[in-house]
C-alpha cells in the first residue's frame, strides 16, 4: 500500500482517538507524511516489515517495539530507526 494512503489512514484512526503505530521499511517517504508514531526496523526490505519469514522469534520483537511506540512521547513525522538482529534479507534473493 502506498506510504500517503497508510498514514492518511493511520491519522483518520488517530483522530477517532485510536492511537496507532507505522512499521516502515522506507523511512524517508513515511516520515515525509509526518506519521503519528512510526519506527523503521533497519535493513528491512519492502514486503518483510517485520522480518524474514519464518522468523517468529524475530516478528514479535519488531512487534513488541512498535507497541512500546504508545509509551513514549513522539513527534508526528519521526520514525524511530531501530536495529534487530538476524538475517533480513529477502528469501531467494540473494540481496
Amino acid at each position: 500500500m502506498c506510504h500517503r494512503t497508510v498514514v492518511a489512514v493511520q491519522r483518520a484512526i488517530e483522530m477517532l482517538g485510536i492511537p496507532t503505530v507505522l512499521i516502515t521499511v522506507d523511512a524517508e517517504s513515511s516520515g515525509n507524511m509526518r506519521p503519528p508514531r512510526a519506527i523503521c526496523p533497519e535493513g528491512f526490505h519492502l514486503g518483510h516489515s517485520l522480518g524474514s519469514a519464518g522468523d517468529i522469534a524475530g516478528q514479535m520483537a519488531v512487534l513488541r517495539t512498535a507497541l512500546r511506540q504508545f509509551e513514549e512521547l513522539h513527534m508526528p513525522g519521526q520514525v524511530q530507526m531501530l536495529q534487530f538482529p538476524g538475517d533480513h534479507k529477502p528469501a531467494g534473493t540473494g540481496q
